[in-house]
């Protein structure tokens, strides 16, 4: 009986052994397709063209898919923490951006505009960086280059006007309250608003009725369109051409005899927020003036273009 026990013993145990290998080899046959009969054929050949990679080999190629399978799961939780700090910090930053807001005067605007950056044309967003930028010099007023103090000037202004031969509100028209409103670009007028008793109507450069571009006002159709609207567009055109400023809003008032210039704003605080569409077009048109800006630096002598004994005439400054 002591010699029989070891067979009985090595036959167990080489039973459980092919029943482990059997297991193993049908859960592998459940993950992988069939082979071929081709396939097995080649396999039996014992050719080794086709053979089952060795056990070792097998154990190495299910470790580094473990493996990997652990570095996915890491990569994938590290992703998922990298998310929620970013929404965090993006909450944040709105919180922020709404504490500032309000301290520059936005806290009448919408949310989204607070949250635009430069990166994406903006009318409101690049008027406020001009404004911020205009704030941290020694005179606000005056700005950077001074210019703000020759417009806040009526005298000066006006002689800047007849100079490019535009005309000015004289005597008791000076008192007459302007209802036309020129945004001017550099040499370009995108947007012209007229007032109206009810509301305000919008033109664009060639008089063509723009409809409600502007939530926050009463758009009233029925205003009737300006008389001489063609002259203030050109006449702004030509004005803020000159003026080192991205965007000035010319201000007109209607006499008898027509339009005629009642001031120029270089620093406007009053900056229309207008639908998404037209912030976006203005924000094109504010880029495009601003490197014209940057181009033309301010020269004492531009602003004195055809007054006798200027140094000026217009064809130089074309």
């Amino acid at each position: 009986m002591s010699e029989g026990r070891p067979r009985g013993i090595g036959g167990v145990a080489r039973r459980l052994r092919d029943r482990v290998e059997n297991a193993r080899l049908s859960a592998d046959e459940e993950e992988s397709p069939a082979p071929s009969s081709v396939a097995r054929r080649e396999r039996r050949s014992g050719d080794g063209v086709g053979a089952a990679p060795a056990d070792g080999e097998q154990r190495g190629l299910l470790g580094r898919i473990a493996a990997d399978r652990k570095r996915f799961v890491a990569a994938q939780t590290e992703l998922e923490r990298l998310t929620a700090e970013r929404d965090e910090l993006r909450t944040e930053r709105l919180g922020i951006q709404q504490e500032l807001g309000a301290m520059q005067g936005k806290k009448v605007q919408p949310r989204l505009r607070v949250e635009k950056t430069n990166g994406v044309p903006s009318f409101i967003v690049a008027q406020r960086m001009m404004q911020r930028i205009y704030a941290r010099t020694e005179d606000a007023r005056a700005g950077l280059d001074g210019v703000g103090a020759v417009f806040a000037d009526p005298a000066e202004t006006a002689r800047y006007a007849i100079s490019h031969g535009v005309p000015v509100v004289e005597g008791d028209d000076s008192r007459i309250e302007p209802t036309v409103i020129a945004h001017a670009f550099k040499g370009q007028v995108p947007l012209v608003e007229v007032h109206g008793p009810g509301g305000v109507r919008h033109f664009d450069g060639d008089g063509t009725d723009l409809g409600d571009i502007r939530p926050a006002t009463t758009h009233d159709p029925g205003i009737v369109e300006p008389t001489g609207l063609g002259d203030i567009t050109s006449w702004s055109k030509r004005l803020s051409r000159f003026v080192p400023r991205p965007y000035v809003q010319i201000h007109w008032s209607a006499t008898a005899e027509g339009p005629r210039l009642h001031h120029i704003d270089v620093d406007p605080d009053r900056v229309p927020v207008l639908t998404p569409e037209w912030d976006e077009k203005l924000g094109l048109t504010f880029d495009g003036a601003y490197t014209r800006y940057l181009k033309q630096p301010f020269r004492s002598g531009g602003l004195a273009n055809r007054i006798p004994g200027g140094t000026f005439t217009p064809e130089e400054h074309a």
